[in-house]
């Protein structure tokens, strides 16, 4: 029979009458006693396992009753602390204490250490909260099941925490409450706890009962061991501080077993002892690798980091009985924020907290902080002598290792270091105290990385590697350091070290510090600071009025009274101007150091209404003051007018919260009256009242009107219907005032309290500006400000009466300058009244007005973002017609059907052809005297059209309605439309505008096409001056304040296009265009369609008209020329529809009236196109300039037989035809361009056709080759065709003999031909003797000119001039791009040079401006 507690073993009992068997297990946690067989025979294998616990028999516990009797000794054991200052006796309670650490569960990276570790004060905690979201567990999670899982498998738990971070204090509240029933109460039925530094001191061998010493006798301990090894969970606190020895030895398998403590420990780390029980392991991050290797598996890591921000401020309320003086500490530290950083480790928390207990709660408000060095000191005083081992000589080198290590990284900003970084006595230590370590993972290797606490550690062990310096190195030293800071702004890494230097110079502080020499260094040290910062003083070197709270800082971690005296007087002398805030600097520091002097230039303060009194005697000492106080009451005022005193400059007095009375806002306004100057005010009251107003009108008619200043008055009253407005400001600048009446947002839509009632906000800001000073009867404009905040319905007629007591009020304001208007609803009736007013009032050279509902009725709006803005001229940044009336501009943005939307947040209208057709407008008109149109008009006509789709048939009606009004609208400079679709007849009907309406400037047209992948746009302009915008780019010419934002409503969804078949898409013109008008009267229209889609793509992709300047008094059929344009998309030149095409475009241009010129741009450029070019001169004879050009990235594409064409009517009845040929980046097209002139009744007889195909064969030859030389001889004979040929101008690669011959052959046949030139873009051509000796050859008898351009060459062969042209007839160096020309003389009929010029390489000649050549 088999007896074991392993559910695997089983024995079994058979009957000797019986076949049946009987089987006993033991299962986990149960006992099976011996049983007692009778009259059986028992067989098979018989294996009885024995009880490994030996003793003497005795009469066995229950162990549930052990449980609850350990229990009860725990709780009396743990419920206590033992602080590092507790006298004999004095205890204090664990849960008084304990706060919540932050522990994590994952591994660092180096990127986020860093950050953590170079941040400071709240950003600091801000950063570890971010990094560390989702990453937080709690106590009661530490052995949470992984992965979702339902078994816990967690067998062992590392809990790693730096020095000081609370894994000793975490572990003992871990057993205390669970002896309390409220911690791992269903989980774990014993918890034993064994601290490693206690175990270090035991002599002799001894066994895990002798070990687990609690009020259990060792026979009891065994049960528990015995009865439920599954539910027992061991702390074993401290694994760093636990001295393993080097020696292999056997660990003891079982409980009894006496071995060496650290054998014992190892035997249950590994899992050889008490296997199925559970771990939870502290230790420092320093030997978490070794406790690693011999944790038994499963284990888990997490990471107690200390406290958080909210940790740090549950600690001060423990700590301190009283709430209110736990919160005067905590504010009075979280100032400094070196200090509040270095509070995220708990022994620092209570380091600070002691020192502030110690004082006492009157101390903490009248007497000096401790300073932030002295804190560090404690702190690391306190963890070597109760954390470290170490012996005294042992721990000053530690500390000088450490110091030389941080020192090292602090100038290059270097916060983590590799072991090959740290010094040998350092690196050769078992456990690094002061140090955390972590693995970085570079590519497929773990690196070992470490770092200290948080930089402001390693800041100031950097310092105090300076104080723990030899005598003789140490002025050196700090001499480079001091030298290396400079200025403070390019290596602001040291001013910190700076400041500990200054703090562990301090006589107090550097007794405390160890070593023999530390007294006679801190000496030297001390007046080396001394030197140093007079001069940064006494020079300026660091700006001392940003640095002004450093030195501050310096000189208080210093303390030393007469060091403070000669630096005072020193500052004083050079004027003192201190910028600080009370969150950057303790007004304790402040007092301090200002204690000793008697005059202050300036100070800059952001602080708190309660340090006032403490500030006081400082500021009364202040010639310029900026203050900014978060509140101040009644009980303040007179403290602060006292120190306001009379003749000061108050740059600003600003208050975020408060709730002054009338009369305390008198006493301010009174004293400011008697500065010499007064900045930005601004009073926070109780509310505004009739009488507020009129005392801060008073101030500025008795006091202010000759200076510049700022007053404005808040309330910030629950009930604003107490309060006539939630703010009233009155300004000075220049020459201006302005005045400001602010209501706060409320009413909104908010429904009120009687059923079916609904108010809606209506004015939130009316601002005025009036200049020069005049009486106003501000209390009328309050009351009716205040009758503007709300209204209960559309149709409100006291509403209405309030607009126009509004607008009678602005009218009666004498020079009034300047409108700022801001309201959440309003009607169309109400907004019309304010447009109109603004319209006739010229006057007012700003205007911002801001609506952000225009409603037509109670459920309809016309938009949701209107606004009319107005600003001065500004030189280069607005046309030259703004300069003397600067234009209106009114902008209507984000229409109805954009606001309304399903419940799923969709919008109404899913398909782009079911939205309505406008989406946007602006339009842009001078204000002027006495005319006005009826905006009323306007508004309902929109209401009216952005319900109407594209499939509506109304919609041409409607679009006209509204386009005849904008022709009512006087001097009308601007208009501006954006379309979801850019239709024909929306096209058509803008150009007739743009044309009949003289005063238009600029017109441009925005549509998000669904065809397309792109924002399309159409602008029209008028004169020089005004930018075209690119494609989808809103111009903004307004005031940005006032302009609505940028359009993003209609491009959503475009990227969508390919995916729709859209029926009427014929319709759809899919363009860019443009137009704008010169000086000289001419309007230049550019067309473009960037569709990529096959569908919409044009046969034309751009196409630009020029009109006279006569076009507006005649009229052009539009809708023709847009339709014939719509037919050439979605067509190419293999397309049947092609020529027909074509035509019929080229045919609509006949009826564009005042047509000048003409360029067209296409993806491919073939002979088909050219030849109808080359018809359309022939017929349309009006015409001045036609162009047919290749897209520029298609500029070199072999399917086209040129990349430009280019038709040019003189006006000595000639035309210049200019032909860029597209050449293949391998091979070099020659000739590359071709120019010549003809008379214009003689180019029909050109064969286009002949050509171009000759030009296309070229293009692929090499010159000089036969097939080459060949067809340059076709192409002399098509010129030939033309009568009356003038000029002719090639480009080639460089000239051969067989170039001039075939030129000279036509000048011969040829007798109107006037010039030749010859345009070589290579050298090695022919040299100048040859070219003169072919000419000289030539039957030539005309006097037609020849002209050769080209480089010359310096390289002499064949012993021929190595010139291209002769040196001894010109100077021009070699190189150099030169014309040369050739005529016959009259006399001789010989060849002579006329002239030698050298040209601009990258000019042509003033006649051709407008070919562009490619070299």
């Amino acid at each position: 029979m088999d007896v074991s507690d392993n559910e695997d073993k089983r024995g079994t009992v058979e009957p000797h009458d019986a076949v049946s068997k009987i089987s006993i297990t033991a299962q986990n946690g149960s006992i099976i006693s011996a049983p007692v067989i009778q009259n059986s025979t028992v067989t098979g294998n018989i294996n009885i396992a024995h009880n490994y616990f030996t003793g003497p028999e005795s009469e066995v516990t229950d162990t549930s009753t052990l449980i609850t009797e350990y229990k009860k000794s725990v709780l009396s054991d743990y419920v206590y602390i033992t602080e590092y200052t507790s006298h004999a006796s004095e205890h204090v309670l664990l849960n008084d204490r304990y706060t919540d650490p932050l522990i994590i569960q994952k591994h660092r990276g180096k990127k986020e250490r860093e950050n953590e570790m170079c941040s400071r004060g709240e950003r600091f905690f801000s950063t570890r909260e971010t990094n560390q979201r989702n990453q937080n567990i709690r106590l009661d999670q530490l052995f949470s099941p992984v992965n979702g899982s339902k078994i816990v498998t967690r067998k062992a738990v590392i809990l790693q925490g730096d020095s000081g971070s609370g894994k000793s204090i975490t572990a003992q509240k871990i057993i205390l409450d669970w002896a309390s029933g409220e911690l791992y109460a269903g989980l774990f039925d014993v918890v034993f706890h064994l601290r490693c530094k206690e175990l270090n001191g035991l002599s002799g061998e001894v066994s895990l009962l002798d070990l687990l010493d609690c009020s259990l006798a060792p026979k009891e301990i065994a049960q528990i061991l015995k009865d439920i090894p599954q539910r027992i969970l061991f702390i074993i606190d401290g694994f760093d501080e636990l001295m393993l020895s080097g020696n292999k030895e056997l660990l003891p398998p079982k409980p009894d077993i006496k071995s060496h403590s650290q054998a014992i420990v190892c035997s249950l780390l590994k899992g050889r002892m008490m296997r199925e029980s559970f771990l939870l392991v502290t230790t420092r991050s320093t030997s978490v690798d070794k406790l690693e290797i011999v944790l038994k598996k499963p284990q888990c890591f997490v990471e107690i980091m200390g406290f958080s921000e909210k940790g740090v401020s549950e600690y001060f309320r423990k700590f301190f009985e009283d709430e209110e003086f736990s919160s005067q500490v905590y504010e009075q530290v979280k100032i400094h924020e070196m200090l509040y950083t270095a509070c995220f480790v708990p022994v620092i928390c209570w380091i600070v907290c002691t020192i502030f207990k110690r004082k006492g709660k009157d101390g903490v408000a009248t007497s000096e902080l401790t300073t932030t060095t002295s804190i560090f000191v404690d702190f690391v005083l306190t963890l070597l002598k109760h954390h470290s081992s170490l012996n005294p000589h042992d721990e000053l080198n530690l500390l000088k290792n450490l110091g030389q290590l941080a020192e090292s990284g602090t100038p290059k900003r270097q916060v983590l270091f590799s072991r090959n970084n740290l010094p040998k006595a350092i690196s050769d230590l078992p456990n690094i105290p002061f140090l955390c370590k972590f693995h970085q993972q570079e590519r497929i290797y773990i690196k070992e990385m470490f770092g200290f606490l948080h930089l402001s550690f390693q800041e100031f062990f950097t310092a105090l590697f300076y104080m723990l310096t030899d005598k003789a190195e140490v002025k050196i030293k700090v001499r480079e350091l001091l030298e290396l800071a400079g200025n403070g702004r390019h290596n602001k890494q040291l001013l910190p070290v700076i400041r500990f230097l200054f703090g562990l110079s301090n006589k107090k502080v550097s007794r405390l510090i160890p070593g023999e020499h530390t007294k006679s260094t801190s000496t030297v040290i001390r007046t080396e600071l001394e030197i140093w910062i007079s001069k940064v003083i006494e020079k300026n070197i660091m700006d001392t009025y940003y640095m002004s709270d450093f030195i501050l800082h310096c000189l208080y971690e210093l303390h030393d009274r007469n060091i403070l005296k000669n630096v005072m007087k020193l500052w004083e002398r050079s004027g003192i101007n201190i910028h600080w805030s009370l969150k950057g600097v303790d007004s304790h520091v402040v007092m301090y150091c200002l204690q000793y002097s008697s005059r202050i230039i300036t100070m800059e303060v952001k602080s708190n209404a309660k340090d006032l009194k403490m500030l006081h005697p400082v500021l009364c000492r202040c010639t310029n003051l900026w203050l900014d106080f978060d509140s101040i009451s009644d009980a303040d005022v007179n403290l602060l007018t006292s120190a306001l005193g009379r003749r000061k400059n108050v740059g600003y007095l600003t208050m975020e919260d408060g709730a002054l009375s009338d009369e305390s806002v008198q006493k301010i306004l009174k004293t400011l009256s008697g500065q010499t100057s007064v900045g930005n005010i601004q009073l926070v009251m109780r509310n505004i009242s009739n009488t507020s107003v009129d005392l801060t009108m008073d101030f500025l008619v008795k006091e202010m009107t000759e200076r510049k200043f700022s007053v404005c008055i808040a309330s910030q009253a629950e009930n604003m219907d107490k309060s006539l407005c939630s703010e009233f400001t009155i300004a000075r600048k220049n020459d201006s005032f302005k005045f400001t009446v602010g209501h706060s947002n409320g009413h909104q839509g908010e429904i009120s309290g009687e059923p079916g009632l609904c108010f809606y906000q209506g004015f939130s800001k009316i601002s005025f500006g009036l200049c020069p000073f005049s009486a106003i009867p501000m209390t009328d404009l309050l009351k009716t400000s205040q009758n503007l905040r709300s209204f209960s319905d559309m149709k409100n007629t006291e509403f209405d009466v309030n607009v126009d007591a509004l607008l009678s009020f602005l009218s009666h304001v004498p020079g009034l300058t300047e409108v700022d208007i801001q309201a959440e609803y309003l009607t169309d009736i109400w907004t019309s009244k304010i447009l109109s007013y603004l319209q006739v009032n010229p006057k007012i050279s700003h205007v911002k007005f801001h609506l952000s509902n225009l409603m037509i009725s109670d459920e309809e709006r016309v938009c949701s973002t209107f606004s009319v803005s107005r600003k001065p001229f500004e030189e280069f940044k607005m046309h030259d017609s703004e300069e003397k009336n600067p234009s209106l501009i009114l902008a209507m943005d984000r229409w109805a059907y954009d606001i309304a939307s399903g419940s799923s947040g969709e919008l109404v209208h899913p398909h782009r052809l079911d939205k309505p057709a406008l989406v946007k407008l602006i339009l842009s008109f001078p204000p002027l005297k006495g005319s006005s149109a009826s905006w009323e008009v306007l508004f309902k006509r929109l209401y009216q059209l952005i319900q109407l789709t594209e499939q509506c048939p109304e919609l041409d009606e409607h679009m006209d309605s509204l386009l005849l009004f904008l022709h009512s609208v006087p001097g009308l400079k601007e208009v501006k439309v954006w379309l979801n679709n850019l239709i024909e007849s929306w096209a058509a009907g803008l150009f007739t505008l743009f044309l009949s309406c003289s005063s238009l400037l600029h017109l441009q047209l925005n549509t998000s096409m669904s065809i397309v992948s792109d924002v399309e746009s159409l602008g029209i302009m008028r004169d020089d001056g005004v930018r075209a915008q690119s494609t989808g780019e809103i111009s903004d010419d307004s005031d940005e304040d006032c302009m609505s934002p940028p359009l993003s409503d209609c491009s959503d969804e475009i990227n969508q296009s390919d995916s729709y078949e859209l029926d009427g898409v014929e319709r759809v013109v899919c363009s860019d265009l443009r137009m704008w008008r010169r000086l000289s009267g001419q309007c230049r229209m550019s067309l473009k369609c960037t569709s990529s889609s096959p569908r919409t793509k044009s046969l034309f992709s751009e196409i630009e008209l020029i009109l006279s300047e006569n076009s507006e008094k005649t009229s052009s059929d539009w809708k023709n020329f847009l339709k014939a344009y719509i037919q050439c998309k979605g067509i190419s030149i293999i397309s049947p529809t092609f020529e027909e095409s074509v035509d019929a475009l080229l045919l609509s241009l006949h009826s564009v009236s005042a047509l000048n010129e003409v360029r067209l741009t296409t993806d491919r450029l073939t002979e088909n196109l050219a030849v109808k070019i080359f018809s359309m001169c022939h017929t349309a004879p009006s015409l001045h300039n036609i162009c047919l050009q290749v897209e520029y990235s298609n500029t070199h594409s072999e399917l086209s037989v040129c990349s430009s064409l280019n038709i040019t009517r003189n006006t000595d009845s000639t035309l210049t035809v200019d032909i860029q040929l597209a050449s293949d980046s391998m091979i070099e097209t020659s000739p590359s361009f071709i120019s010549f002139i003809s008379p214009c009744s003689e180019i029909s007889k050109l064969d286009g056709q002949e050509l171009f195909e000759t030009l296309d064969i070229l293009k692929g030859l090499e010159d000089g080759c036969e097939e080459h030389e060949e067809l340059v001889g076709d192409l002399m004979s098509t010129l030939l065709s033309v009568s009356g040929l003038q000029k002719v101008r090639l480009k080639i690669s460089s000239l051969t003999e067989n170039w001039m011959k075939k030129c000279l052959f036509l000048t011969e046949v040829c007798p109107s031909l006037q010039e030749i030139r010859f345009d070589c873009i290579e050298s090695g051509g022919l040299l100048l003797e040859e070219v003169e000796r072919i000419l000289q050859s030539s039957q030539m008898d005309t006097d037609c000119r020849i002209i050769i351009t080209g480089m010359k060459r310096s390289k002499a062969m064949n012993g021929c001039t190595a010139v291209m042209m002769d040196t001894s007839r010109s100077s021009s160096a070699c190189d150099q791009k030169v014309k040369v020309s050739f005529f016959k003389d009259s006399l001789t009929r010989r060849f002579t040079i006329d002239k030698i010029e050298t040209e601009d390489t990258n000019d042509d000649d003033p006649e051709d401006e407008d070919i562009i050549f490619y070299y």
